[in-house]
């Protein structure tokens, strides 16, 4: 009698390669391997945190200046800080250092200590999220600053004379303000006890366009350490300036 012979296949032979990349996976997931991730994901929502500089920034376009002309802009910026700094705290608060005693030999101890520790996944996931909205709002506000015309408010002051005479000439526009809104320039001179008087004032109405120009002059025969001259939209100080007199 005759019999065949054979080499029986090994067990991972029986495997195909497509399962064998998902045990791969599946090893990626262990629970020390998970910490990992989450202690990177902490540190990358803080090293993310210049994300929001840059969006505010947007190549120069947003100043503090035009943020304080547009109140909601302003709002929106205060509003991203405080979603950044939140995502910082999270992350900073997962990052922190926790210790406590663990029982190697209980396994039931090292597994609660695991699920303590993957407890801290919800806060970096808030983080993101948090630093995601932050980031967004920023752009908005850049964006916003960019496409939108902000109004331009410009002032100059001259004075000339001798001889204990001064003649001052005030001159203020504007460009892309609200239409028919109504600009105030004024001059007041300060003495060296730092009393003040008012020596010119003048108005006018933005046209349709937003433009708006207004010069004045006064002679007085008084002289006074400085001069300062203030240009008001609708009440609200758009643009100031003070000369010194020598």
């Amino acid at each position: 009698m005759t019999g065949a012979t054979g080499q029986a296949e090994s067990p991972q032979a029986l495997v195909s390669a497509e399962t064998r990349r998902w045990q791969r996976a599946a090893e990626a997931l262990e629970p020390e391997h998970t910490l990992v991730r989450i202690a990177a994901n902490a540190k990358f929502v803080l090293t993310s945190i210049t994300l929001l500089g840059t969006a505010i920034s947007a190549a120069g376009l947003v100043s503090i200046t035009r943020l304080t002309q547009r109140p909601e802009l302003l709002a929106l910026t205060v509003l991203a800080f405080a979603l950044s700094l939140g995502a910082v705290l999270l992350a900073l608060w997962t990052l922190v250092l926790r210790s406590r005693e663990v029982n190697l030999d209980d396994l039931e101890d090292v597994k609660t200590w695991y699920e303590e520790e993957f407890g801290h996944a919800g806060r970096v996931a808030a983080a993101g999220w948090l630093l995601s909205g932050g980031v967004l709002l920023a752009g908005v506000v850049a964006v916003i600053v960019a496409v939108v015309a902000n109004p331009s408010y410009q002032v100059a002051l001259q004075s000339a004379g001798s001889d204990g005479k001064h003649s001052l000439t005030a001159s203020a526009g504007a460009t892309d303000a609200g239409p028919d809104s109504v600009l105030t320039v004024s001059v007041t001179g300060k003495d060296a006890s730092g009393a003040e008087t008012l020596l010119i004032r003048g108005s006018s109405t933005a046209d349709a366009d937003g433009a708006a120009e207004i010069e004045a002059s006064v002679d007085t025969d008084r002289a006074f350490a400085s001069y300062t001259i203030v240009l008001t939209d609708d009440d609200k100080q758009k643009a100031t300036l003070t000369l010194r007199t020598p």
